[in-house]
């Protein structure tokens, strides 16, 4: 999420005030009956296919981002962060809740289980490390001004920083960051929003357009290896190549902001698939399929209307995917979107989680096979279970 919609989270939280429940469970669709292909939940709707087996709830307006590290969760929001032991993932356990402040913001988190980056963009301009030693107990040990890039992302396992904006950090002492210089220098890419290391040093960024770079000798030089362009030159998101950046298709999710309805012209942002088959002789990267958001009812999976716009955000493939298969995706208020990509790189819609008005999903992570965790700016995080096609 770019950060000027930080007034607009606020007050869409404000506005579903008591709204929304805070009970730690919810009827799945057997509770009652789904009608009409349409479960109806304690805090949401959701096809036939797609079970709300529990809801954890945050402070309203707060939760951001997650990541999940072999048996533990840990989710970021403007005011702490939270580690989960979710070795049971119907019944995750708290383990800590550590305030930090107003940092804006850590949506994709960086974190090896060891240490944490919080890229405080806003208002500090620096780069917060965490030792996580004790996870009962995780101390701030390092700090970094000006780092303070949109968002930071760990390369090396979290031996150094690649930020949004270019900073390029040395985090071999945790207790002693710091900056290197730029990584994007010379590089074609625009609007950069964030980057995703698919190997040690080989990384895939969100931007316009979006590259392959090579950063194994050079973690401040990387080398240009790919590019996709999208026509119209939409903003890119987040995007992810799945399998170590070994499968025929990339990920990638657009992002509109402030756009309330979807159905006005080049308002509403798209989720993607691309072939990467020809990269290495082509040097590109080839769309094959899109994804567009559309208005509804609510009870039939889609808003009537959206404060943040028509848009994905985070989203993970399946832990089964192979050249193919099915991705859930954070949508805002298009709550979770479950689509599957067949070998030709065609996408269809084959389930969704719709939370009641005034929920905005950000990011969506698969825990097991057919367990997902959702992550609300509103509200908290969601538990679903899905139970429909892999391909």
């Amino acid at each position: 999420m770019r950060r000027r919609r930080v007034t607009l989270i606020a007050v869409a939280a404000a506005m579903v005030g008591g709204l929304l429940s805070t009970a730690s469970a919810a009827p799945g669709c057997s509770v009652p009956p789904p009608v009409n292909g349409t479960c109806v939940g304690a805090s949401g709707f959701s096809s036939d296919n797609v079970e709300q087996v529990k809801f954890v709830p945050f402070e309203v307006g707060t939760a951001t981002g997650a990541r999940v590290i072999g048996h533990y969760l840990f989710v970021t929001s403007w005011k702490s962060f939270s580690i989960y032991d979710i070795k049971d993932p119907l019944n995750p356990v708290r383990i800590s809740t550590t305030p930090i402040g107003f940092m804006f913001e850590n949506e994709d988190v960086a974190t090896n289980g060891k240490m944490l980056l919080f890229s405080e963009s806003l208002p500090g301009n620096a780069l917060h490390v965490w030792d996580l030693q004790d996870y009962a107990n995780p101390k701030e040990v390092g700090t970094l001004s000006g780092a303070g890039d949109h968002t930071t992302s760990c390369l090396f396992n979290c031996k150094y920083g690649w930020g949004s904006s270019g900073t390029v950090s040395d985090l071999r002492r945790i207790d002693a960051p710091k900056k290197l210089g730029k990584w994007n220098t010379g590089l074609p890419g625009r609007s950069i929003h964030d980057v995703t290391e698919v190997a040690p040093g080989m990384v895939i960024t969100a931007s316009q357009p979006f590259m392959f770079l090579d950063a194994r000798k050079s973690v401040t030089e990387p080398t240009l290896l790919a590019t996709g362009t999208s026509p119209d030159r939409r903003f890119i998101h987040s995007i992810l190549w799945p399998r170590h950046g070994q499968d025929k298709f990339i990920l990638v999710g657009g992002e509109t902001n402030e756009h309330p309805r979807c159905d006005v012209p080049d308002e509403s942002a798209h989720f993607m698939v691309w072939d990467s088959t020809n990269w290495k002789k082509t040097h590109t990267f080839k769309q094959t399929d899109q994804y567009t958001y559309t208005n509804g009812a609510y009870v039939d999976g889609k808003p009537a209307v959206g404060a943040l716009g028509c848009s994905s955000h985070w989203f993970q493939e399946h832990p089964t995917w192979h050249n193919g298969g099915l991705v859930a995706v954070g949508s805002y208020e298009h709550g979770t979107r479950f689509l599957t990509v067949s070998p030709k790189g065609k996408m269809k819609e084959v389930g969704w989680f719709e939370p009641m008005p005034g929920g905005m999903e950000s990011a969506a992570y698969w825990i097991t096979k057919d367990i997902v965790y959702t992550i609300d700016y509103t509200r908290g995080f969601d538990i679903l279970k899905y139970h429909g096609p892999l391909k």
